[in-house]
């Protein structure tokens, strides 16, 4: 008889538990793997409008060991998942993300180089259709703070999958519709100038669904859950004043 504690796919759903179904392990290792700036440097020209609230460019695919100077995530059951990871351990300033906490289905973290830090919530979707179309790469959306930029809660969208730079792509909270553009494999708010109100929508709603295609033209719908998020952004400001 098989035994099921050694078996992968065991292995995979109690790791899935103990992160709160925030982070998957595969996804754990490339935040860490991957640089922490690759978002900043891909937002296209055409997700920034003029107005007043010009930001400055994005956070993060994934956070890293060498981030550079400039480029740098409710309600009783979710704190009480938190306050397990409430205080990281200090990694001596490498820039490897540290876990803050546990909120629902997202996480808040922290990857810091030198005096320079990002802090981040991040959360994957529960749910991707079609599911046979593409290959099973695990997307997720990271809301960024740097202080040391000036930047405060800066939303990216990473699909998993390549996309015809500059397609549209729509984001869908509780029923309301949102623009996104595309570069790569990540989406972004059309309208920087909006990206606070979208935020705001992310914190007070509960489902958020992405509509996006490939540069094959197979298009998708990955669907997340946004219990936990306001949670896990109040860690991300507490922690990246």
């Amino acid at each position: 008889m098989l035994n099921e504690s050694t078996s992968p796919l065991f292995a995979a759903r109690r790791a899935r538990r103990v992160l709160g179904y925030a982070l998957s392990a595969a996804l754990s290792a490339a935040l860490i793997a991957a640089p922490a700036a690759a978002l900043a440097k891909d937002k296209p020209a055409a997700s920034k409008d003029t107005g007043k609230d010009k930001k400055d460019a994005k956070a993060a695919e994934s956070a890293t060991t060498d981030t550079s100077k400039k480029d740098k995530k409710s309600g009783k059951a979710d704190k009480a998942d938190s306050d397990k990871a409430d205080k990281p351990e200090k990694d001596g300033g490498n820039g490897k993300p540290e876990q803050l906490g546990t909120y629902g289905e997202w996480g808040a973290y922290l990857a810091q180089s030198g005096k320079d830090k990002t802090c981040y919530a991040l959360g994957q979707p529960k749910d991707r259709q079609p599911k046979a179309k593409l290959k099973d790469t695990a997307g997720y959306i990271f809301i960024s703070s740097r202080p040391g930029d000036g930047v405060r809660n800066e939303v990216a969208i990473n699909l998993g999958y390549a996309t015809k730079d500059g397609s549209a792509a729509t984001a869908e909270i509780d029923g309301d519709g949102w623009e996104l553009i595309t570069k790569g494999q990540n989406a972004w708010v059309k309208e920087q100038s909006k990206e606070r109100e979208f935020v705001g929508a992310l914190r007070g709603g509960s489902k958020l669904v992405v509509k996006a295609a490939s540069a094959k033209g197979t298009a998708t719908v990955d669907t997340y859950a946004l219990k936990g998020l306001s949670d896990a952004l109040a860690r991300v400001a507490q922690e990246c004043k």
